[in-house]
């Protein structure tokens, strides 16, 4: 096996346990761990998809870590303003 597919296979994990957490209650959709799991894992799995050529895999994976990396510099840079307003 592949470090090329040992990215794939745990990107595809994680993708997967941060759905069946948010869909048994564990994550919400608004958690930061939620969309920092989705991130990675989709960066992963677009890494794995380039090794094979698969470009709707590119696609779609690229998407969903794109959105959720948005809701990752969403969240920090709320987070920051909120320490700021504090000083």
């Amino acid at each position: 096996m592949s470090v090329l597919e040992i990215i794939g296979i745990l990107s595809a994990l994680m993708t997967l346990s941060a759905f069946i957490m948010n869909q048994y209650g564990i994550l919400r959709n608004d958690d930061i761990r939620y969309d920092f799991m989705n991130m990675i894992s989709g960066i992963g799995l677009v890494i794995y998809a380039i090794s094979i050529n698969g470009v709707p895999f590119m696609l779609t994976n690229s998407v969903w870590a794109i959105i959720s990396g948005i809701d990752v510099v969403k969240y920090f840079l709320k987070k920051r303003r909120g320490e700021q307003s504090r000083a």
